[in-house]
């Protein structure tokens, strides 16, 4: 067998051309990764807090509610958006969101607890008449009782599935969403809604995204006078909810 003369590479081996620095890296250790591999995400110490989130069957389309804590500012994010130069997020999960510490560059998550629905499950035991029902589609809210729906969004999302109304043969546009499934006895049932209803728009705006549906929902926390077109059973349906100060 023919043994080649190793000094035919010296050169390769002298100008190390896979290194910058010239310098041979040290061979990996147990558990040490290669560079640009990233590890799994770690729970981050950002000032962070989810509120929910509104996961589409496209990543991108995807929203989440982030508070950030140090300004007392709660906003909508989709992946690659960044959150205020701290973070760039990667994927928007049911109850979790994924992003890039700017500061570190590690992969890092943030999560809606799993007992938050069972404790916002408790605070839904409230008084008779939260919700009135004084006609078909017609309702009155207690302002008091909806302000505890509105401060736990997270717990509210969990109560029901939707997913966004893409109207066939449009090349994916969306009108509304619509609801696949409602816990019974949420917040959603009360109100009115019902499985396969789609909520098309909200006070004549329209709802064609999960980013504008976020939207009006920070929107209408001050609202007296809600009014939602809803279609159900192929027929658009006006619904209304006043809501006393």
């Amino acid at each position: 067998m023919h043994i080649p003369d190793v000094s035919q590479y010296n050169t390769v081996t002298r100008r190390n051309i896979f290194n910058a620095d010239k310098k041979i890296p040290p061979a990996l250790t147990s558990g040490e990764q290669a560079p640009g591999m990233d590890a799994a995400p770690v729970l981050s110490q950002l000032p962070l807090s989810l509120e929910g989130t509104l996961v589409s069957s496209n990543p991108k389309r995807s929203v989440a509610t982030i508070q950030i804590k140090s300004r007392s500012e709660t906003s909508a994010f989709m992946v690659d958006d960044e959150i205020r130069g701290m973070a760039r997020v990667t994927s928007i999960e049911r109850r979790k969101v994924v992003f890039r510490n700017l500061s570190n560059h590690r992969l890092e998550y943030i999560e809606i607890p799993k007992d938050s629905a069972l404790t916002f499950g408790r605070k839904e035991a409230a008084p008779v008449g939260e919700v009135q029902k004084s006609g078909e589609f017609d309702f009155t809210m207690n302002r008091t009782e909806l302000n505890k729906y509105i401060s736990n969004l997270g717990a509210v999302l969990n109560q029901a599935r939707m997913v966004p109304n893409i109207i066939p043969g449009t090349g994916g546009k969306v009108e509304g969403f619509r609801f696949v499934s409602i816990q019974p006895g949420s917040i959603y049932e009360k109100l009115g809604f019902k499985p396969m209803d789609v909520i098309k728009a909200v006070n004549g705006e329209q709802v064609n995204s999960p980013t504008k549906a976020m939207e009006l929902y920070n929107a209408l926390r001050s609202e007296d006078k809600i009014n939602l077109v809803v279609e159900r059973n192929g027929r658009d349906e006006n619904m209304s909810y006043t809501i006393p100060q």
